[in-house]
């Protein structure tokens, strides 16, 4: 049975005459139900605005959505919530879209340290499926280069190297972090101008940026992990082994082996604006890319790059089944087979229905019967092995003592000359004519006590 598809509640009164802004403030409503509905009515709205929304209007917003998952509790409500958020920046307009991404980006940051650790797992979440939708918006975009660089610019001004005070370096950390592993899962196309822009925040970091731990995670998280990608596809290729043109790992292998990263950290590390800190971690890689890329000329082997297709890289795409004609004439004879079968079928079973019913009666009698005479003779047969049992065991016991008998009698006749004194309550021992006979030991240990004297190496003075 199919459950039925619940009907939405009606809409609260209160909320009815709401409209725009107004709704914001009920984005942080304890009441699940309001939260809910004046989030679809946002939704609706914001997809039909096609004016820009004002810094201070969009910082509200995204302070009453950051506080509509604050109270999602369950994980299932949660992740319901963020699928929401992430498919209304999707339906934005593209003006109002970059500006909605730039104030996730500013409210993120402005909150991130209020979070307590119950709560950060839900807004680790949110960050990587907005990133996720950062790279799905792009494929619907056509990966336009000129609208990747304001979104990636956004990244870099407002997350890594943004200039005002807020403390939310964790946002920076976790972005750095989830990078690759999304982009892996949308796909891209492999071209120089594409790639340029993709990473151009992350070495603007290795340029410009002086948090140690988010210069360390781009390296580890990022490029680190390029340059093992990029060692494994030419393994493989050495091998001869195939490999998918349209696998994640070998289009981030191709970036490695093909798109001159070399270089590129190359001009970072002899640019002058560069952190003299950072510049040994900038060419330290560029050395690592340059004998990467050494190795592929050495090798002789020959990598293309593949044609990026929407199509082939969207798995959201269903296929089509192929619709098989049907015989109507054969159709109506296999269902009138059927409707025969089942009549039949049917008539036989209420026939063993009403054997059952006459017979079962006799059959319960009969069981009846049987357990009634089972049970009177496992009766009869009991009690005559009892009363054999007791005739055995008291045959036994007076042969028992007529031997005892007997040999009392034989030891008295013979012992007639030794005198017994009386016997008094000592442990093992018979007096016969004052000589002592010992008749048993009781098994005892002998312990011993033995005192431990403490005698220290160096005396006391």
């Amino acid at each position: 049975m199919k459950k039925r598809p619940r009907e939405p509640k009606p809409l609260l009164p209160f909320l009815a005459s709401a409209t725009g802004p107004a709704l914001i403030k009920h984005l942080a409503s304890c009441n699940t139900t309001v939260r809910s509905q004046s989030l679809r009515l946002l939704q609706s709205w914001l997809a039909s605005e096609s004016q820009q929304l004002s810094d201070s209007d969009i910082k509200k917003l995204w302070k009453g959505l950051f506080y509509c998952l604050w109270h999602a509790d369950k994980t299932p409500n949660q992740l319901a919530l963020i699928n929401r958020l992430t498919n209304l920046f999707l339906s934005l307009q593209p003006s109002l879209s970059l500006e909605f991404f730039r104030g996730f980006l500013v409210t993120l940051r402005r909150e991130w340290p209020g979070i307590d650790r119950l709560r950060l797992d839900k807004f680790y979440s949110l960050i990587r499926r907005f990133v996720k939708a950062l790279f799905e918006l792009m494929r619907l975009r056509k990966w336009d280069v000129d609208v990747l660089g304001e979104y990636l610019g956004v990244l870099e001004n407002d997350g890594f190297l943004a200039e005002d005070k807020l403390q939310g370096n964790g946002v920076n950390y976790q972005v750095a972090s989830v990078f690759l592993d999304e982009l892996k899962g949308v796909g891209f196309p492999v071209r120089k101008e594409v790639v340029d822009v993709i990473f151009g925040p992350f070495f603007s970091v290795m340029m410009r940026s002086k948090d140690k731990i988010l210069l360390g995670k781009v390296k580890s998280c990022l490029f680190d992990e390029l340059v093992k990608l990029g060692k494994e596809l030419l393994a493989k290729k050495r091998t001869g082994v195939d490999s998918d043109e349209k696998d994640a790992d070998m289009l981030l292998g191709l970036v490695a082996l093909r798109m001159g990263l070399s270089g590129r950290f190359y001009e970072v590390g002899s640019s002058t604006d560069c952190i003299q800190g950072n510049r040994k971690v900038v060419l330290a890689l560029h050395e690592e890319f340059l004998k990467l890329e050494k190795d592929l000329e050495s090798s002789g082997v020959e990598i293309g790059i593949p044609e990026y297709s929407d199509a082939g890289d969207c798995g959201d795409h269903d296929e089509v089944p192929q619709l098989i004609p049907i015989d109507y004439d054969a159709s109506k004879s296999n269902e009138e087979t059927r409707t025969q079968e089942g009549a039949d079928n049917a008539f036989k079973k209420k026939n063993k229905k009403a054997k059952k019913g006459v017979d079962g009666d006799d059959k319960k009698r009969k069981k009846k019967k049987k357990r009634k005479n089972e049970n009177g003779v496992s009766k009869d047969n009991s009690a005559a092995e009892e009363n054999v049992d007791l005739n055995e065991k008291i045959l036994n016991l007076q042969k028992q003592f007529e031997k005892v008998a007997t040999e009392m009698g034989s030891e008295s006749d013979e012992d007639s000359g030794y005198s017994k004194h009386p016997r008094g309550r000592e442990f093992g021992k018979w007096q016969t004519n004052g000589l002592e006979m010992e008749v048993m030991k009781l098994e005892c240990k002998e312990v011993r006590f033995a005192m431990v004297v403490w005698k220290p190496q160096t005396p006391l003075p």
